[in-house]
């Protein structure tokens, strides 16, 4: 029963942002119940659907499209009510939805009964697609460089090509992300805090205005503000450059591509470590091969960064 009820709801969700990005405002209305209430940040509260059909006939003279839902989570009450939340962007808008509360009527229709969402980007003109793309540089911090504390296989090779795509990134104004890792154990074998191991290599270091999301784990998403920032910025397409293979690298993928994300990963960007397993000795080309293969299976797309920029130039 539940798993039919999700099912019920995200239809409905769908063609609710179907009947969105036709134009189709009067639909999207007849979705709330008479009596609906809805919370929009900063704009304020609107109960009942007259105010809140005269929320969105206003907000659509300024036409809005391309609505998407992203990291969407559903959560079922009773078989007659279920929660939606997600992060949304749109043509000219990006935000959060904190609570859909959908509800099953008489008429066999899921309909709207509260509606809490916020809007952290409202832009003037609509975003151009390449603008959607961010570079995202994963841990490439001293201590995977020689000298450090944990160096990798083809880092520096790795490094030119993140430095190539950094390049490109900055010359046409796109955005540009950098993933810092720090462990909180001071005993950490490497990426230890207050140590130099820790700072972003100097030739692909963060320069104003772009981004550094520090973590604490594998995981770029786990209490970091990297999803707050990709929501901001209203990005589509992640494209990842950076180490390691096995770890921050695969995990970032999946978790993107899970959220809703694409994911293309630039294969001549990418380093591991030389690795045992039992009695299997891998290199670092190896480590990195064979996770950039399980990556194309898990919704991620590989590419030189030659055959990018040829491209995207």
């Amino acid at each position: 029963m539940t798993q039919s009820i999700r099912q019920s709801v995200m239809q409905a969700s769908r063609d609710w942002i179907a009947d969105f990005n036709r134009g189709d405002t009067q639909a999207c209305i007849a979705r709330y119940f008479p009596e609906a209430k809805m919370q929009v940040s900063p704009f304020g509260r609107f109960d009942g659907l007259e105010a809140i059909a005269q929320f969105w006939l206003e907000f659509a003279e300024s036409k809005p499209g391309e609505l998407v839902y992203r990291n969407i989570e559903i959560k079922v009450l009773n078989d007659k009510q279920a929660i939606l939340s997600a992060n949304w962007s749109m043509n000219i808008a990006s935000g959060f939805i904190t609570k859909e509360l959908w509800t099953l009527a008489d008429d066999g229709q899921w309909y709207l009964e509260e509606d809490d969402f916020s809007l952290l980007t409202q832009l003037e003109a609509p975003l151009a697609n390449e603008q959607r793309s961010a570079l995202i540089l994963v841990d490439l911090q001293n201590d995977y460089f020689p000298g450090g504390r944990f160096e990798l296989e083809g880092i520096c090779d790795a490094n030119k090509v993140a430095k190539t795509m950094l390049t490109h990134f900055r010359a046409k104004h796109l955005p540009v992300i950098h993933i810092q890792h720090i462990f909180e154990d001071d005993n950490a074998p490497f990426f230890a805090p207050n140590t130099t191991g820790i700072e972003i290599e100097n030739s692909v270091a963060p320069i104003e205005a772009e981004s550094v999301i520090v973590k604490h784990q594998i995981d770029s998403f786990i209490n970091t503000a990297l999803e707050q920032t990709l929501v901001e910025l209203g990005i589509d397409k992640i494209v990842i450059v950076g180490a390691m293979a096995q770890a921050c690298v695969q995990t970032i993928c999946r978790s993107a591509v899970n959220k809703g994300y694409e994911c293309e990963v630039i294969e001549n960007g990418i380093a591991a470590p030389a690795l045992e397993y039992g009695k299997h000795s891998f290199s670092g080309a190896e480590i990195v091969a064979a996770n950039l293969l399980s990556l194309t299976f898990g919704g991620a797309q590989m590419k030189t960064s030659q055959a990018w920029l040829a491209q995207n130039s």
